[in-house]
């Protein structure tokens, strides 16, 4: 098997919670060639953490150091620049969600990968979840869907309250605002034009969780609504959706930021002859699966026998780790050439489309 060289930028908490041990325990498939982070101190100190032989400061020195790079992971907060300097540089990208705030900038993050012939994949780790999979499976077997619900609720910090290893990830010793303003909000402020405070808040929530129940949804019913109307909470950490298709079927989207330490997200499903829910895990409990449930009727049983059973099915998905699943198809699609990431920049295009489209139906009044 041949060994992918990776160069990482960003050396934060996912980089070292998750990407970096797995890119390590997949030794067979990766090697990691360096670390980049804009506090050197902090890459250096990972990169000895885990044996990586260089750290850098800057993208731009990493990639001119490093040339023998085959792709780069961008774990960074904001993933806009890393992603095209990457590119540019003709490397391929595995970049943490969201490829972009905007439109525009996805956008141009895709005309930058069609012009160098590089593969961008997004770190949309749940459809790589073996119970994810298994729920859409069920979902498409469904003869008449006629109403869904998009369920997500989390506690504090996204959820990440539940990660006792959090107490041990090396952190930067840079003061807070070092690294300047957050120029994301800017970017985001100026396509949406005319939108509320709140709306704007809750859009940008969006991308810490409920964005990966967006596109989950959307790998179930890829087409797009024919109306939508929203509603936002004056802070801006709940919000709600109706979602109306053309032929009738009905999805309703909530999604809302508590200070309960729950985690709840869940996709149901309703149609003419069974239902079907989706019962996601807690990403950042390792090899928790995700369930689905059906409920359907069988058929009467023979004449006469009236009406047949109701059957109720769980199915639980295999103990398997889905940011190690994600990052070993983010391997073959390096290694394949007609190979494309299953969470590519395409769809996450859709996936920003949708998430403003429903923000600016909440932007609307009466």
């Amino acid at each position: 098997m041949v060994r992918v060289r990776v160069g990482v930028v960003g050396c934060g908490m996912i980089a070292q919670l998750v990407h970096l041990p797995y890119l390590a325990a997949l030794r067979d498939r990766f090697d990691i060639v360096a670390l980049c982070d804009r506090s050197y101190d902090l890459a250096r100190s990972v990169a000895e953490r885990f044996h990586v032989p260089n750290a850098y400061a800057a993208v731009e020195d990493m990639l001119a150091k490093t040339p023998e790079l085959d792709a780069v992971l961008v774990l960074t907060t904001d993933h806009r620049e890393p992603v095209l300097t990457a590119l540019e540089h003709g490397k391929h990208v595995f970049t943490e969600k969201p490829l972009g705030h905007t439109i525009a900038e996805t956008e141009e993050v895709i005309a930058a990968a069609d012009r160098t012939g590089s593969k961008v994949m997004v770190g949309y780790m749940k459809r790589y979840d073996s119970g994810v999979r298994r729920g859409l499976e069920e979902i498409a077997r469904i003869t008449r869907p006629v109403m869904a619900r998009i369920h997500i609720v989390v506690g504090p910090e996204y959820g990440n309250w539940i990660i006792p290893e959090l107490s041990r990830i090396t952190r930067s010793g840079e003061p807070d605002g070092a690294a300047g303003p957050d120029e994301r909000r800017g970017r985001v402020a100026r396509e949406f034009g005319t939108a509320s405070p709140e709306a704007l808040e809750a859009y940008m929530d969006m991308f810490g969780v409920w964005s990966h129940d967006v596109n989950v949804y959307r790998a179930a019913f890829p087409a797009p609504p024919a109306s939508i109307k929203a509603h936002c909470s004056p802070d801006g950490t709940t919000l709600t959706a109706s979602l109306l298709y053309s032929d009738g079927f009905q999805c309703v989207f909530q999604g809302s930021s508590t200070s309960v330490r729950r985690f709840e997200e869940s996709l149901t499903v309703w149609g003419e002859d069974r239902t079907v829910m989706l019962d996601i895990s807690n990403p950042f409990l390792p090899n928790a699966p995700s369930t689905v449930r059906i409920w359907r009727d069988e058929a009467p049983a023979g004449p006469g026998a009236g009406r047949g059973a109701a059957v109720e099915e769980t199915v639980t998905g295999s103990y398997e780790e889905a940011f190690k699943a994600q990052l070993a198809h983010f391997h073959e699609c390096v290694g394949a050439p007609g190979a494309q990431p299953l969470t590519n920049a395409h769809e996450a295009l859709l996936d920003t489309r949708l998430m403003i489209d429903i923000v600016r139906a909440a932007t609307e009044r009466p």
